[in-house]
C-alpha cells in the first residue's frame, strides 16, 4: 500500500498544496484503493462551515464508487470536527428519490470516520443530520401526500412527544378565524398541532411554524409558472417537528412546545375572500385585502393561543412568509425581526455557529401604521414598500409582551438547484431551522 509520505510526495509533485477547495486523487492499484486529499487552506482561517463545504464536496466526489466504503480520517484540526464532518457528509448524501424509478445515483454503501476525539460527537453529527433529513423528508412531499394528516401521523410517530390535535370543527368552537377562514376551500382536513417534550415544571419555550401544504394563493391565485414550489409553504412546520424529534432524540433538557398550524389555501365557491373581515383567537380582527396573504392569518391564530394557555418564556415562529424577504435578503439568509434584543441576539449567536444565517430587519411603528384597516384593526398586507416588516408587524399583535422573534424563511427553506458552494444542499428542501433553533435551545 502507498504510504502517506507518498501520498504527500505525488501530491506535491502534481501542484497540490492544500487550498480550500483543492483536491487530489490517486488510485493504489495494488489495494484497488483511491485516496483523496482535501485542502482546508490556511489554518488561521479555518472554521466548521470550512469544514462543511470541504467535507460535503469531497463526498459528492466520491458518489461513483461501486459499492464503496469511504473511509475519513479527520486531522483533528477542531473539536467540532467530528460532529460537522459526520453532519456534513450525511446532508451531501441526501437524495429525495422516492417517487423516481432510477434511485439516488450515490453508490457508497459506508462511510467510516476516524478520529482520536469521543465518538459522542460523531453521533451528535449523526442524529442532528438525520433529523434535518427527515425535515426535508416531509417538506419534499408533493401535496397530495404531505397532508396535514400526513403531517399529525408523522409526529404521532415520534418518540417522547405528547400530540394533540384540532380541526375546523375546533377552529370555529375556539374562535380562530384566521385558520378557519384559510381552510375553508381546503380539499384535506385542516390541522393544528401541539406538541410537547419535556419536564413540565419548566416555562416552554413555544416554536410554531407554518404550515401551508400548498398555497394555491386562494381566489387571489398565483401565477401558474412556478406554483408547483409552492408545496414548500409548509417547510416551517417541517422544520418544527424536525426539531422536536432532535431534542427528543439528544434527550435535551429543555420544556419545549411547537405548533403547526395546518392547511391547504385553495380557490373555491365556499373560500374566503379579499375583503373579508376575520376575527382572531386573540380577539384582532383583521382585513383580508389578499388572500394570498394566508400565512400570516394562521400563524395568528397559533400564536396567540400558544402564549396565552401556555405562557412560555419565549416565542420563535419560522414561516416561508414573503416574497420580499426574499428579494431584500436572497437566499442565505432568514430575515430576523422580533420585540426582544437578547432574544434576538441569542438566535444570531446560534446563527453564527450553524451557517443557518439570519439577518434582522427593522419592525417599529411606522409598519404598523401601514397594517391600519378602516374596516378592521388590521389588514392582511401592507402594499408593496416594506413587505417583510409589514408581515413581522402583523403577528406582532399576537405575541403581546412576550419575548419574540419572528424568522422569514421564504429564501432559505428551498433551493432550486445544488448549492455549488454549500455541497451539503442539494436541490429541494433544506431543512433550515432545525440546527439553529437546537443550538439555540441548547443554550437557553
Amino acid at each position: 500500500m502507498m504510504s502517506g509520505s507518498k501520498v504527500l510526495e505525488s501530491a506535491r509533485k502534481s501542484g497540490f498544496i492544500g487550498k480550500r477547495g483543492e483536491t487530489f486523487d490517486i488510485f493504489d492499484a495494488k489495494l484497488e484503493k483511491r485516496v483523496l486529499l482535501i485542502g482546508l487552506g490556511h489554518r488561521k482561517e479555518f472554521d466548521d462551515e470550512k469544514l462543511r463545504r470541504a467535507y460535503s464536496s469531497a463526498f459528492n466526489s466520491l458518489r461513483s464508487i461501486p459499492k464503496g466504503v469511504v473511509q475519513v480520517i479527520l486531522p483533528g484540526l477542531s473539536s467540532n470536527e467530528p460532529k460537522e464532518a459526520t453532519f456534513a457528509i450525511a446532508l451531501a448524501a441526501y437524495d429525495f428519490d422516492k417517487y423516481r424509478s432510477d434511485k439516488s445515483k450515490t453508490k457508497v454503501e459506508k462511510v467510516l470516520i476516524t478520529t482520536n476525539s469521543d465518538e459522542k460527537l460523531i453521533d451528535e453529527g449523526r442524529v442532528i443530520a438525520e433529523a434535518v433529513n427527515f425535515t426535508r423528508n416531509i417538506a419534499n412531499l408533493p401535496p397530495s401526500i404531505g397532508t396535514p394528516s400526513l403531517f399529525e401521523k408523522t409526529a404521532r410517530k415520534v418518540r417522547g412527544l405528547t400530540v394533540r390535535a384540532f380541526d375546523r370543527e375546533d377552529f370555529i368552537k375556539m374562535g380562530m378565524g384566521g385558520l378557519e377562514g384559510v381552510s375553508r376551500a381546503a380539499r384535506e382536513a385542516a390541522k393544528l398541532l401541539i406538541l410537547e417534550y419535556g419536564p413540565k415544571n419548566k416555562k416552554p419555550v413555544l416554536i410554531v411554524g407554518k404550515g401551508i401544504t400548498f398555497d394555491s394563493g386562494g381566489i387571489s391565485i398565483k401565477p401558474a409558472d412556478g406554483m408547483d414550489q409552492m408545496k414548500f409553504d409548509k417547510c416551517g412546520a417541517s422544520a418544527v417537528i424536525g426539531t422536536m424529534k432532535l431534542i427528543s432524540d439528544l434527550k435535551l433538557n429543555k420544556h419545549v412546545i411547537g405548533m403547526t398550524p395546518l392547511t391547504e389555501n385553495l380557490p373555491g365557491g365556499n373560500a374566503y375572500k379579499p375583503g373579508d373581515i376575520l376575527t382572531h383567537y386573540n380577539g384582532v380582527t383583521s382585513e383580508v385585502l389578499s388572500t394570498d396573504a394566508e400565512g400570516r392569518l394562521v400563524l395568528a391564530d397559533a400564536l396567540s393561543y400558544g402564549t396565552k394557555n401556555f405562557k412560555p418564556s419565549a416565542v420563535i415562529d419560522m414561516a416561508t412568509l414573503t416574497g420580499a424577504c426574499v428579494v431584500a435578503l436572497g437566499n442565505n439568509y432568514a430575515g430576523m425581526m422580533g420585540n426582544d434584543d437578547k432574544l434576538k441576539k441569542k438566535i444570531k449567536s446560534a446563527s453564527e455557529k450553524t451557517w443557518e444565517n439570519v439577518w434582522e430587519l427593522p419592525l417599529d411603528e411606522d409598519f404598523q401604521d401601514q397594517i391600519k384597516s378602516k374596516v378592521a384593526d388590521i389588514k392582511n398586507t401592507g402594499g408593496r414598500e416594506g413587505g417583510a416588516e409589514t408581515a413581522g408587524a402583523f403577528l406582532s399583535r399576537f405575541v403581546g409582551d412576550i419575548p419574540w422573534v419572528h424568522l422569514d424563511i421564504a429564501g432559505t427553506a428551498w433551493t432550486q438547484k445544488n448549492n455549488s458552494q454549500r455541497a451539503y444542499l442539494p436541490a429541494g428542501a433544506t431543512g433550515f431551522g432545525v440546527r439553529l433553533l437546537y443550538e439555540f435551545l441548547k443554550e437557553e
